[in-house]
């Protein structure tokens, strides 16, 4: 399973967080749409696709709309955060938590 960056140019700190915590989720791969050109707010997500991170102070609405609506068509979970490291920690480890809770499973803890 991939998750998907939305928004941002500069995603390597979030890829890495990603990353980090990825078997915990189910992720093994990354990918990125910088949602600068227009025709990326039709790009239909890949199948394959079991996270969306949605950068929000780097793209625009038309484009949140679509990829929102086509996460919540296909039951993906979202995550949407502002370009900030400490922030996607943040909602990945609610969104680890909350998967943990339903599996039965302990509680996700960062390592430092």
């Amino acid at each position: 399973m991939q998750a998907l960056i939305v928004g941002a140019d500069r995603i390597e700190t979030i890829r890495a967080e990603i990353l980090r915590v990825g078997p915990q989720l189910g992720i093994e791969k990354v990918d990125h749409w910088p949602g600068r050109k227009v025709s990326e707010s039709r790009r239909a997500i890949p199948s394959r696709t079991g996270l969306v991170v949605f950068v929000c102070d780097r793209a625009n609405h038309m484009l949140m709309k679509n990829v929102r609506k086509q996460a919540e068509d296909l039951g993906i979970p979202m995550v949407f955060c502002r370009h900030s490291v400490l922030e996607v920690r943040e909602r990945l480890g609610d969104l680890a938590c909350a998967r943990c809770m339903e599996k039965g499973d302990a509680v996700l803890r960062y390592s430092q």
